[in-house]
């Protein structure tokens, strides 16, 4: 039983950098991007959201020795968690590595493997943020009347 599975995932990036499938933001804006396939899509918005976890890069197409086209390798996570624990839970305190830009390893933590990390050591930060951004404030004029209107009826009602 594991906790915290990702999905590995690659993208293309030509050695002459005329297309970069790879790239980190402007993936709704940019008309080059158009060739690149559904994977690498899901990569660049993955980036964007903060849930990819880059394992390394390799040549994908050699010609006489030259590299034609590289590929970047990534875990893919679903949630910023996730991709917290996984990296520094699973990587920077267990030292278990990702594997290689070719052979991205995004397995799960395992329950004894989870038993061993020190969770008041990890930086949330990330996942603060998203929490933080999604409780609704009222508004403050809305706020200042209600106030206002609270102190008035209990004025009213004590006299």
């Amino acid at each position: 039983m594991t906790a915290f599975t990702g999905k590995a995932m690659a993208c293309r990036q030509s050695a002459a950098g005329f297309s970069n499938c790879c790239k980190s933001g402007g993936w709704g804006q940019s008309v080059g991007l158009a060739h690149c396939n559904t994977e690498e899509k899901e990569i660049g918005t993955g980036k964007e959201k903060k849930l990819v976890v880059k394992v390394g890069s390799y040549c994908s197409k050699k010609v006489l020795g030259i590299c034609l086209q590289k590929k970047e390798g990534y875990c893919v996570f679903d949630s910023k968690l996730a991709r917290i624990v996984q990296e520094q839970g699973r990587r920077d305190q267990l030292g278990i590595s990702f594997g290689s830009g070719e052979s991205p390893d995004c397995r799960g933590i395992k329950v004894a493997e989870l038993q061993g990390i020190k969770f008041d050591l990890i930086d949330f930060s990330d996942f603060y943020d998203d929490l933080n951004s999604n409780i609704k404030l009222p508004d403050q004029d809305a706020l200042n009347q209600r106030i206002t209107s609270d102190i008035q009826n209990s004025l009213k009602s004590g006299e």
